[in-house]
């Protein structure tokens, strides 16, 4: 039986100068819920002080950082496309996959990788969200959160719930990925699924072709992408802040001649700016050789390699290319 979180009255959001709306507290100890720009719903962890999503939509992100560059119109009709969503959280990313994977008419093998039950519970109990999809993905989403899989003429799919580092040693090792979207809390929140071994075991299960697609733009993880010996692109932004130079990366297995244009409509070639970031001592890879290591463990390991590096100073690189830019 689904847990039912109670319907919010979005219309009493309150307004304040910074954000323009005050979420309101959900009955869940670290997490509330709140409405972002599109009208789509999201969630905070107050524990780790981050959103799900950024303020302008929770769909609209959800497009516009995995779906759009996804490319899912290019995809051969007549084979199935393979998807791993790694951190699955309320749904969005994969919900909009099987909305675009339906309309181009592609069989989906989906699998997800999720630790936490909570938040997709909590967005399936909410009108605001269930109203946000056709019957048929909340059908498919009803059986993620009950039973784990769901199959039908649409595809078939299976979420393995726990530690992602262990439970992808659980996906068969003839399965390899067309797309994987990577959707975990920020790294310094969640270093354990942005450490250098984590991203090389995604690496690998990469089909020929294949993208890792994530909003983070972090150079640690982008340096650890590039030493798996992925193709690095840069997500284009249409924002005109200075600091919002890149939405978010895609990396590339053997990406061939079908990458090498410089941009497509949805990514480009990192820029000089972006390639001189993995140069600086924020290059430096999180590390979990054991592959249990806890946050804190990672994080003073890292501090510690950043202390002892010879890599060039961040705050310098952010003044040069950042700063003084008008």
């Amino acid at each position: 039986m689904l847990l039912r979180f109670p319907t919010l009255n979005f219309g009493m959001t309150l307004k304040d100068s910074e954000n323009n709306r005050v979420p309101q507290k959900s009955l869940y100890n670290n997490l509330r819920i709140y409405e972002t720009n599109d009208g789509s719903i999201t969630l905070e962890n107050t524990d780790l002080k981050e959103s799900f999503h950024n303020s302008a939509g929770a769909k609209k992100e959800a497009f516009e950082k995995f779906i759009n560059p996804s490319e899912i119109n290019l995809y051969n009709k007549e084979k199935e496309i393979c998807v791993l969503d790694i951190c699955v959280g309320m749904g969005y990313n994969s919900a909009c996959l099987l909305e675009t994977t339906i309309e181009n008419r592609l069989s989906l093998n989906w699998w997800g990788l999720e630790q936490d039950r909570m938040p997709l519970k909590i967005a399936l109990s909410n009108t605001k969200f269930s109203s946000s999809w056709d019957s048929k993905i909340l059908e498919i989403l009803e059986l993620i959160n009950q039973q784990s899989k769901w199959e039908n003429k649409y595809g078939v799919g299976k979420i393995l719930w726990g530690d992602a580092r262990r439970k992808i040693n659980e996906i068969p090792e003839g399965i390899s990925f067309d797309l994987i979207f990577h959707d975990a809390f920020s790294p310094q929140r969640c270093p354990e699924l942005w450490s250098e071994e984590f991203l090389q075991h995604l690496s690998k299960k990469l089909s020929k072709g294949g993208k890792l697609i994530t909003y983070s733009r972090a150079a640690a993880v982008r340096a650890s992408l590039r030493r798996s010996n992925l193709t690095l692109k840069s997500l284009i932004t249409n924002s005109s802040s200075k600091n919002n130079w890149s939405n978010g990366t895609v990396a590339i297995k053997n990406a061939g001649e079908l990458y090498k244009a410089p941009n497509t409509l949805f990514w480009t070639s990192l820029s000089k700016m972006e390639e001189e970031h993995l140069m600086t001592i924020a290059a430096v890879p999180y590390r979990d050789p054991s592959g249990n290591s806890s946050s804190i463990e990672i994080i003073r390991r890292r501090l510690q390699e950043q202390k002892d590096s010879t890599f060039l100073n961040t705050n310098k690189w952010k003044k040069r290319w950042i700063l003084t830019k008008s």
